[in-house]
């Protein structure tokens, strides 16, 4: 899911979010070879880094994803479209130094 981040840490979606398992986790390797290092939860492509846990655009990213795929029969907030998904964290949207929000899908490379 590529959009403003996602607070993958979220009760509603951790066990759903995907995590790379050829990465090993804050080791400063890129374990897999793909082009990140530590891409173990996704891309922040925004700010290119390899965490793409929620930038604020009002949660835009998290709740995208709480559509998509939010845990169900839990107790806890919501319930998503999809109780049996992985949802890999795309950072690609954030604020410049405008009040409005940019990011293209053309930055989606390795650098």
């Amino acid at each position: 899911m590529i959009d403003s981040g996602i607070a993958y840490n979220h009760p509603d979606l951790q066990s759903n979010i995907w995590t790379n398992p050829g990465e090993i986790p804050n080791n400063g390797i890129d374990d897999d070879n793909n082009g990140f290092v530590d891409d173990y939860y996704g891309w922040d492509f925004f700010s290119e880094d390899n965490d793409p846990l929620y930038i604020n655009l009002q949660g835009h990213g998290t709740h995208v994803a709480g559509i998509i795929g939010a845990v169900g029969n839990n107790n806890n907030g919501v319930c998503g479209v999809n109780w049996n998904v992985k949802i890999m964290a795309l950072t690609g949207i954030g604020m410049d130094r405008s009040p409005r929000p940019y990011g293209t899908t053309s930055s989606l490379t390795p650098s």
